[in-house]
């Protein structure tokens, strides 16, 4: 199988439903997901929250870029641990008020296993904030993303 050709601007499709009022599904490329509201909140808990989605996509897209910037640096990415922790301005989907910025701030603890040059790593990490479309779509948003990094457990300071 030969490399994709990859084109630099490019269409997807989503589609998808209702199958209660708090259950919906989504289909793309032929995988179909179940996002669901918590018990608590009148769904089922059949799957993922659509606010839990869009973070998991945030921690897809950092692993994946990050891959990508650490070859294109020199490096190769042996292990990598991501742990997001959200801030969210419920109001607006609560009905309460309309908000502005939903999600105020976001920090990603990426714990990182590496081989190569130290110097190529942390250039994974200047880079990634510029290259990951999720978290581009939030800071653009107005979303503070913070990147919390240890590369081959030591700590890079901010």
């Amino acid at each position: 199988m030969g490399a994709v050709k990859e084109k630099p601007i490019w269409k997807f499709k989503v589609t998808g439903g209702q199958d209660t009022t708090t259950k919906s599904h989504a289909t793309a490329r032929g995988k179909t997901v179940v996002i669901d509201e918590p018990i608590q909140r009148g769904g089922t808990d059949e799957g993922p929250m659509p606010v839990e989605y869009l973070f998991m996509g945030l921690l897809g897209c950092t692993q994946v870029i990050s891959n990508k910037l650490a070859a294109h640096n020199g490096v190769s990415f042996t292990n990598m641990d991501i742990d997001i922790a959200v801030t969210m301005d419920s109001h607006g989907t609560r009905l309460i008020s309309p908000v502005a910025i939903p999600f105020p701030e976001v920090v990603l603890d990426i714990n990182v296993t590496y081989v190569g040059a130290r110097e190529g790593a942390v250039a994974v990490t200047q880079q990634l904030k510029h290259h990951c479309a999720v978290s581009k779509m939030l800071q653009e948003s107005g979303t503070r993303v913070i990147e919390n990094w240890v590369l081959n457990g030591e700590a890079l300071s901010a």
